[in-house]
């Protein structure tokens, strides 16, 4: 069978469904059985160990036959780094395996054995790479972060003259990524052939699936089925990092069966009620925009359930009213914690309703991480039962939020994050208000108990 003349190593802590790919890997990469492989695994299931096991073995195979290896990551600092560091670890457990062979090096940011070499390179196009010749392998690590146009100028070359098979290893993000081409070219290569994969050929991409993992460890198992129930099973996130699936966002924050999920039944309330816990997200408007909004979002919280029960906005409202205005409403509604925005003049609107609001303000400052960070806890909350609106009441707040909410876009960008915004100079005013009252409901204090005397 190909997967026993391909097993290179029983390597101590490598599972089977790890030591089944590595060796079909060293194999087809060793006898060039394909001009490129793949490799997906889902998060935490050991795919950069078999990267490391496959790279260390090849310097031992290599060692008097001399050869280089290119390994890239999307940023040097500290994706390859950390890929050189775990390559070595790989290396010497190797060598306590096996009879002795040409001892393993560093140099800068090079593994060196005998006369073949491993290179670890960042492939962010501000890197300089050019140079580098990849003879045994071009390796690909987190391929779905790696710009594909970049790849194919300043990598791809470093194989021409010596049909090296390039190697991607990742998970899938929007179904446009470099890797995920790659994945679909191998698929349907695999799919042409006669036989069964590792019995009968080399496969030329190597998935596993989160159950297959919980059959080795029911523990991840375990884990997994916890993170479907924590952001549901249509999250982009664990669609993409579990089911090993691009997401089906199709450009939008929050699909139809979304907006519907998050329709609740309870009524808007003009005050607070006795006995509730509320609290608030807080967007703020550029001073005099006639366009933009202030807009603040008021919710109870029961369990970990945030249910939204007031809107209030302001347009083309002064500052110094617009303070005044919020002091007053806060002080009415007593939230536990408020998440404001403190971007840009936010800052200074936060540092004068902080003698009023105390501990409960939370100022947040909008950058592109924090925005996606709200935005995946947004979609999480309307999957998982967790966010509920008020019942349209007719009123213009309750429009505006359903609109902005249905309008938003989402983009996948690299490295895992979401973009989101109104289409074409629309405003997201609401949704960003909403998604700092979800922050806020995360973020509050656990409810005090009231104790009697004894």
């Amino acid at each position: 069978m190909v997967a026993h003349s391909a097993a290179p190593l029983r390597t101590p802590g490598l599972r089977e469904y790890q030591l089944r790919v590595a060796g079909a890997l060293l194999f087809g990469i060793v006898e060039r059985r394909a001009p490129s492989f793949t490799v997906m695994f889902p998060r935490q299931a050991g795919k950069n160990e078999v990267s490391a096991v496959v790279v260390a073995a090849l310097l031992r195979i290599y060692s008097q036959l001399g050869g280089s290896i290119i390994v890239c990551a999307p940023t040097l600092t500290p994706q390859a780094a950390i890929s050189l560091d775990r390559t070595w670890r790989a290396a010497a457990t190797l060598a306590r395996l096996f009879a002795p062979g040409a001892r393993i090096t560093t140099e800068g940011n090079r593994l060196l054995a005998g006369r073949a070499s491993a290179t670890f390179l960042s492939a962010s196009p501000e890197a300089h790479v050019a140079g580098h010749t990849a003879s045994i392998a071009l390796i690909a690590d987190e391929a779905q972060d790696i710009d594909a146009a970049w790849f194919d100028r300043q990598f791809r070359p470093m194989a021409a003259s010596t049909a090296a098979p390039t190697v991607m290893f990742g998970t899938p993000w929007d179904g446009h990524t470099m890797l995920e081409a790659a994945v679909a070219a191998n698929r349907e290569a695999d799919a042409a052939r006669p036989g069964k994969p590792y019995d009968d050929f080399v496969p030329r991409h190597h998935q596993v699936s989160w159950e297959d993992v919980a059959e080795s460890l029911p523990v991840y198992g375990d884990y997994v089925r916890s993170e479907r129930s924590r952001l549901g099973p249509r999250h982009p996130l664990f669609l993409t990092q579990y089911e090993l699936r691009a997401t089906d966002a199709a450009g939008r924050l929050l699909r139809d069966e979304l907006l519907t999920a998050i329709e609740g039944s309870h009524s808007r309330l003009a005050a607070p009620a006795e006995g509730e816990r509320y609290v608030a997200g807080l967007d703020f408007a550029g001073e005099g925009a006639t366009a933009d909004a202030t807009v603040l979002t008021i919710a109870r919280t029961a369990g970990d359930r945030c249910e939204v029960v007031h809107h209030l906005a302001w347009q083309s409202q002064s500052f110094a009213r617009l303070i005044d205005e919020l002091r007053s409403v806060l002080a009415r509604w007593r939230p536990v914690r408020v998440v404001a925005d403190a971007t840009g003049m936010g800052g200074p609107l936060c540092a004068q309703l902080a003698p009023v609001l105390g501990d409960s303000l939370e100022p947040f400052t909008f950058t592109a991480a924090s925005k996606s960070e709200l935005g995946y806890a947004l979609v999480a909350a309307a999957g998982t039962g967790r966010l509920a609106l008020y019942a349209h009441d007719g009123s213009s707040e309750a429009a505006a939020c359903r609109h902005e909410l249905r309008s938003c876009r989402a983009h996948h960008a690299a490295g895992g994050q979401i973009r989101w915004e109104a289409p074409g100079g629309a405003h997201d005013d609401y949704v960003a208000s909403l998604a700092l009252c979800l922050r806020a409901a995360s973020n509050a204090p656990p409810e005090r108990v009231a104790r009697g005397r004894r």
